[in-house]
Parts: structure tokens; sequence; C-alpha cells
């Protein structure tokens, strides 16, 4: 008896065991679910669901979901190109953009793995000697974490050419980063300020130390131990001949209005100089198993999985706190958990990789739309979750703050040289409410600074997107307030509030000479003359000088980044118009002074002329010319 309930025993564990094996494995993972709470098994029919909620504004988009144990699912929405009603299929590719920087620190952590560079060494040691020539404070060291932690001082690159063409590529990295080389505008560690040059100049020593130009380093050493036979690094695509033929295939789109939600930009390449820093192009699959690769068993980039875990260990935190910002170049951000990644832009494309290293799930998105939110960044709130909801501001509840209100600029942007006038331009206004926890934001379309925790705040746009944001101080103990690519730091009043009487005047200026040409049009058809004085003309040159002078400020802020020859032509004219406007200012005055024929009226009108003349002069030579010099 005892050998046949033996027998059963066993017979029934058998069967037990056969039946798990046979256990399809989507039923085995659908206990597991994301960090927002969606059953990998519901993964499917919620992604569907947001997407058809959403459909008015898609183009295409193309997404993955992933985890430790490899891509879980591939999704494909929209059309390449809406027109030809070509669909987002296998072979569509996209432009990576500024997630394109995540090979850059992968490289460099390869390098760190075989000892070839070191995170306490000054950077110089591996460049030519004399290659970094702006720097401000050259006594002060630079590692490669201040490259990967954007904190080097590094501000934007002025003559990037972002917008160029295929032609007008430099020849070489090299080339591009002593072309594109910027001015350190701050002290090493002060300010997180996002970089591309900085990001480039990384990427300039991987190809110092290995030997290897850059392209070729990243196809033999991230691609091929992925398997991403269907993406390019290099800045002609040359690399890859198949991802060159199938980026022509797709069309990139921009939202202008609720009524024209879409316009087609064409096929819209982003020929990018500083390239390693945003010109990779592949498809969904392709970035999928790279992404996959930061949390998988066995990761294929490093030949130990210690130093996957050490990169994505933080580097750097929001102000004094625990709160990671950045791991060794992989951007930290709050969603209900934290999760570690990067997103990017092109001219008209969008990506977006995320994923979460406790759980090991994550999701990539791209889109061929330009500056993607709905999708690239509301997929992953959908995965993720909401910060709002995370543990991290459940543990802070401290609701006390300091006044926020004021003038802030972005730190990333142009402090010194040539084009330092756009940060007054692209400021920021935090105005205070009948909410001491609620900063109006005036000028942004209705955004709002909400204070929900501990020196954390919630950016919300007027779009529904939010931003998670740190309250710190900077050395001078001003507020300052950080998210995640750039700190907002205190602004200048006084310049400030120069550039914006600048402007006013400038526009002051154009409209009186506007109505000047009409007045004397009509006259001329009247027959009717009028006197005008030697005053006159000079208080209209003046004029004439004022507006032309805003012209140029204008094309700086819009244009003179793009170019050395537009920056060396626009100071050429600003100083020539300043010595023209202190001429004139000073012969107002000759004229005016001990003149008993003319209206005490008339006199105070030549003074007011007068002065604006020779201030004009102090304007270039305080601002334009001082900028100049740091070109």
């Amino acid at each position: 008896m005892k050998m046949i309930n033996r027998g059963i025993s066993i017979l029934i564990t058998v069967m037990f065991v056969a039946a798990l094996a046979f256990v399809p494995a989507k039923a085995m993972a659908a206990e597991q679910t994301t960090p927002s709470g969606i059953a990998y098994s519901d993964i499917s029919k919620s992604m569907n669901d947001y997407v058809k909620e959403h459909e008015d504004e898609l183009a295409s988009v193309s997404a993955a979901t992933f985890d430790r144990n490899g891509v879980i699912t591939v999704y494909r929405y929209g059309y390449a190109d809406i027109d030809k009603g070509v669909k987002a299929d296998e072979n569509t590719v996209y432009e990576w953009g500024s997630t394109s920087k995540t090979l850059i620190w992968v490289s460099i952590m390869q390098l760190y793995e075989k000892g070839l560079v070191d995170f306490d060494t000054d950077i110089r040691e591996y460049l030519p000697e004399g290659f970094l020539k702006k720097l401000q404070y050259p006594d002060e060291k630079i590692t490669l974490v201040n490259l990967m932690n954007h904190n080097a001082g590094f501000q934007e690159s002025i003559y990037e050419k972002q917008e160029t063409d295929e032609n007008g590529l430099y020849s070489s990295l090299e080339e591009a980063v002593i072309k594109c080389q910027c001015y350190q505008a701050f002290h090493v560690g002060e300010n997180t300020a996002y970089t591309n040059w900085g990001s480039a100049l990384a990427a300039y020593i991987v190809e110092r130390v290995s030997g290897q130009d850059y392209v070729t380093y990243v196809n033999e050493n991230i691609f091929e131990p992925v398997g991403m036979k269907h993406t390019s690094v290099d800045m002609h695509m040359s690399d890859n001949e198949w991802v060159r033929e199938q980026r022509e295939k797709i069309h990139c789109y921009e939202s202008i209005s609720d009524s024209e939600p879409m316009t087609d930009l064409g096929v819209c390449h982003s020929w990018v100089q500083l390239y390693p820093a945003g010109c990779v192009t592949g498809t969904i699959d392709d970035i999928a198993a790279f992404a996959q690769g930061f949390v998988s068993h066995d990761c294929p980039f490093f030949e130990d999985n210690a130093t996957r875990d050490l990169m994505l260990s933080p580097t750097s935190y929001f102000g004094g706190s625990d709160i990671a910002k950045v791991c060794h170049g992989l951007w930290s951000e709050q969603f209900k958990v934290s999760t570690i990644g990067h997103g990017g832009n092109t001219m008209g494309m969008t990506a977006n990789i995320q994923f979460d290293p406790e759980s090991g799930f994550g999701i990539v998105v791209l889109a061929n739309k330009e500056g993607e939110k709905t999708f690239c960044t509301g997929l992953c709130r959908l995965m993720f979750g909401d910060f709002t909801d995370g543990a991290l501001v459940a543990s802070n509840p401290v609701k006390d703050h300091t006044d926020i209100s004021g003038e802030y600029t972005m730190a990333r942007g142009f402090f010194r040289g040539f084009g330092s006038a756009i940060r007054y331009a692209s400021g920021f206004t935090m105005k205070a409410t009948d909410d001491p926890d609620v900063f109006n934001m005036p000028l942004t379309g209705g955004a709002q600074m909400v204070h929900i925790g501990d020196k954390m705040w919630q950016l919300k746009s007027s779009d529904g997107n939010s931003v998670f944001c740190y309250e710190s101080v900077d050395a001078a103990g001003n507020p300052k307030l950080e998210i995640m690519s750039t700190d907002l730091v205190k602004a200048n009043p006084l310049g400030t509030i120069s550039f914006y009487a600048f402007l006013l005047l400038t526009l002051g200026c154009i409209l009186t000479l506007f109505i000047k040409l009409v007045v004397m049009v009509i006259r001329k058809i009247r027959g009717k003359e009028r006197v005008v004085t030697l005053a006159d003309r000079q208080i209209t040159l003046q004029q004439i000088i004022q507006g032309v002078s805003g012209i140029i400020l204008f094309l700086m802020c819009n244009n003179g980044v793009h170019g050395h020859a537009l920056a060396v032509f626009s100071c050429i004219m600003a100083s020539l118009l300043g010595l023209i406007s202190l001429a004139n200012g000073g012969m107002l005055v000759k004229n005016t002074v001990g003149n008993s024929e003319i209206l005490k009226r008339t006199a105070v009108k030549r003074y007011i002329w007068a002065a604006i003349a020779i201030l004009y002069i102090v304007f270039i030579i305080g601002f334009q010319l001082y900028d100049f010099i740091h070109i």
C-alpha cells in the first residue's frame, strides 16, 4: 500500500512539473507589474488605449518595453510618411538626438574598466597640450566625471552650427571640437549646465585614448556586442548604408496649433557638427536591445557587471540632498520611482530611454515629431507613474520654503562671448500668488512652480507635462532651482533691465521712423513742405541707429550662435554705429547749448536724444564689445 501511495505521489508531482513546463511564458510573467502597477499582460492594452486617446497628436511612434530577461513588447504606431500612407514598421529608422550621448558614456566606462582612463585625472592629461583655450578658471581641475555631470562650467557652444547641411560638416571630430570650442562660464562644479560640446569633448577623449576614431570604436565595442546591425553613429551615416537609405523614407513633423496639429517638415535631416552628442540613427529594435543591456543579467557592454553597477551609481545629486541627478552621464529622472536614462531631440525627431534600476523594467520611445512629449514622455509616465505619487514626495512633506520670486535664467545658455544677450531674452520670472506654495511664470504660456515637499517643486507646463525641481542656493546665497539638465540661476537685474529697455527703445524708434515716413509721403502728395532743422536730422539719425542696432541684436539672438562670421560682422557694425552715435550726440548737444532761439520743450527733446546717443555707446562698450572679447 505504501508503495502504491508513494507511486501516486511521484506521479502527481511529475504531472504538476510537466504542467508548469507547458504554461506560456506570458502567463508566468502575468503577476509582474510595471512600476506604475500595470500587469505585464495588460501592457499592450494600456499602451494601445493611451495611443488611441492621443491619436490626433500622432505622426509615428515606435516603443519597446523590456526588463532583465529581455525585450517584452515592441509597438509601432502611425506613419513614417503620412501623405504617402507609409506605416512605421521594423525598417523605420529614427534619430536619437541627445540620446546618442549614452554611447559616449558607455565608451568612457569601457575605457575605465580597462584602466585606460581615471575619474580623478584632469582631462587635460588626455588632450593635446594647450587644447582648452577658453578656460576662465584654468587652475581648477576638470575630470571626466565633470563632463558626465555637465558641471565642468562650460556654456553652450556658440559656433556649433547645428542647423548645417551635410556639405557644411567638419571633416573630423577633432576639427569640430576645436572649431566649436566654448567658453567656461562657471567654476567647476558650480552649476549643472547641459553641454553638447562637453559631451563631444569626452568622445574626442575616447578617440585619443583608444587610438580609434569614434565611429569605429562604437561600432566595434558597442554595436557589434549588442547586435545592433541597423544603427549608424557616423555624421554622414556612411558606417551603415542601409540606415542611410531608410532615413530617406521617413518624414518629420511638428505641431503648430490645435486646428492644424501636424506640419510635414519633409525628410528634415539634422546634420550635427558635434556628432557624438546627437547624430545616431537606427531602428526601435536596435535601441531596445541597447537599452536592455543596462539591466540585463549579463551586461553586453562590459567584461564585469560591476562596471555596469558603477555606471548606474550617482555622481551628482540635487542640492545637498541624496536625490540622484546624474549617474555617470545618464540622467536620473523622477517618476513614481526614480529612473535612469536619457532623452533626445533633433530638428524633427524625439527619443527617450528610461529604466528603473531596481526592478529592471524599462521603456524606449521614438517619434518622428519635433519636441514630442505626449508619447515620448507620456508613455514613460504611463509605465512608471507620476513623481507626485512616489515615495520621494510622500517621505518629504515639509512645506516651508524660501521666497523664490524673481528673475531667473538657465545655466545652460550663454554667459560670455557673442550671443550672451540670449539669456536675457529667454529668462524666467517667478511671481508669487495668493497661494504661498504656487508661483506663476508669466510669458511661459501659463506654467507654474508648485511646492510639493521639502525643497521639492513641480514645474507644471500648460500642456500637462511636469518636471521635478529642487530648491537650493548658489555661492552667493541666492535661491537656485535645479531641474534635471540645468540649474535656474538668479539673473542679473541690471542686465535684464538694460536688455529690455534697449529693445523697447528700439521698437519705439522703428515705430517713430515708420510714422515719419508715412507723414513725409502724405506731405509730398499734398505738396506741403515742412522745415527740417539740423537737430531734426540728428534725432532721426539717432532713431535709425537705434533701430538698426535692434535688428542686429535680434539677428544675434536668433542666428549669431550659428556662425563666427556673423558674430564678427555684427560686432563691427555695432561698434561703428556706436562711434556714429557718440559723434551724433555730441553734435546735438553742441547745436543746443546756448541756442536761445529754440523753445524750452524743443531743447529738452534734444538733450534727451543726446543722452540716448551717449548712453548707446556705453551700452555697446559695456555689453557687446566686452562680450565680443570673449568669443
